[in-house]
């Protein structure tokens, strides 16, 4: 039972509330929920919301706007001057949205603080191009930037547009209520840790310790971008979760079925397609959460967890043991007819 799997791993401290929906095309299959969040809290997507990212830009390539062979300088020329313009020249949508570009995994951008562009200059400067996959905020952060380019909506306006009103998926960019959402971190600790292993300060952490709920724990979608973020910021339930995988598992439109069909390494257009998600696709977010859905075997699982928040104290665990878990039992409930 999902609720077994999911006490099992809270009481072993990977996380304090988990919710978990496993469905196929039509029905909610099980359930689980564990922890005092309620089961409709809205969670912290963090790196999850790549994938929302990747369906605005995919509803720009269903409307012929867009490709992934396009060079993203054709809509980024404010980045194709010095080394920029150098290692952009032949970087593909495709290539960012594969997290193939080169280009290095993270930055805190808010330790820094000048715009964006002075910034991404300094670091193509003096960073070595990274060698085939290497799984970059910064891609998404530019596919961020071509999404506007190419739709003339910010990212909060295309959520709203595409996700909650085309696609009647409610989710949204923080701040959301308190009252709302789950616990997601006590702090930047770990991104603190980050910043002084490069030598960097920031004078602007939130408090140690103190519950962050409502705000995204991404410290450059949240000190640096206000909490609107192509890598991260997005804040939604498990049921919309659930409804967003049940459009990938029923969808025919071309655009949509190509970016989970494409295989460069482990990646489909925006999809991890590793060994944690098999016979399908899916990705995870630093926080804890994590999506995955097999078109092949009709079946999808949303793990909301708040891993990062640990009023008992103790170091975060990495879940990909739980959601291996989780997505295995998945497999099983249609394999067997046992749903």
């Amino acid at each position: 039972m999902l609720t077994d799997i999911l006490n099992a791993y809270r009481n072993k401290a990977y996380f304090d509330s988990a919710i978990c929906f496993v469905f196929d095309r039509d029905r909610i299959l099980e359930t689980g929920h564990v922890g005092p969040a309620s089961p409709d809290a809205l969670y912290d997507l963090a790196s999850v919301s790549k994938i929302i990212t990747t369906t605005l830009l995919l509803d720009q390539m269903e409307k012929g706007r867009l490709s992934p062979a396009d060079p993203v300088l054709t809509y980024l020329p404010e980045l194709s001057c010095g080394t920029s313009g150098r290692r952009l020249k032949e970087v593909t949508i495709e290539k960012l949205m594969t997290h193939t570009s080169g280009i290095l995994p993270w930055y805190p951008f808010y330790a820094d603080g000048r715009p964006f562009e002075e910034i991404f200059e300094m670091l193509m400067a003096k960073t070595p191009e990274e060698k085939g996959y290497a799984y970059s905020d910064l891609n998404y952060m530019l596919l961020a930037r071509v999404y506007t380019a190419v739709s003339g909506k910010s990212l909060r306006d295309g959520v709203q547009a595409v996700i909650c009103e085309q696609m009647g998926i409610p989710m949204q960019y923080g701040p959301v209520p308190a009252a709302q959402a789950a616990p997601c971190c006590l702090g930047n600790q770990i991104e603190k840790r980050m910043c002084a292993e490069r030598g960097l300060s920031f004078d602007g952490w939130r408090e140690d310790g103190q519950p962050v709920c409502g705000t995204c724990n991404d410290g450059n979608a949240y000190y640096y971008f206000g909490g609107v973020s192509g890598h991260a910021g997005l804040f939604a339930s498990a049921d919309a979760m659930m409804r967003l995988c049940r459009f990938y598992l029923t969808t025919d439109r071309k655009a949509y079925v190509t970016a989970m069909e494409t295989t460069v390494g482990e990646r489909g257009l925006g999809f991890d397609k590793s060994d944690l998600f098999p016979e399908g696709c899916g990705h995870t977010g630093f926080t804890g959460t994590s999506i995955y859905l097999s078109r092949q075997q009709g079946v999808g699982a949303v793990l909301l967890t708040n891993r990062l928040y640990l009023p008992q104290g103790g170091t975060p665990t990495g879940i990909n043991p739980c959601r291996r878990e989780v997505h295995e039992y998945a497999l099983r409930l249609v394999s067997t007819g046992s749903a």
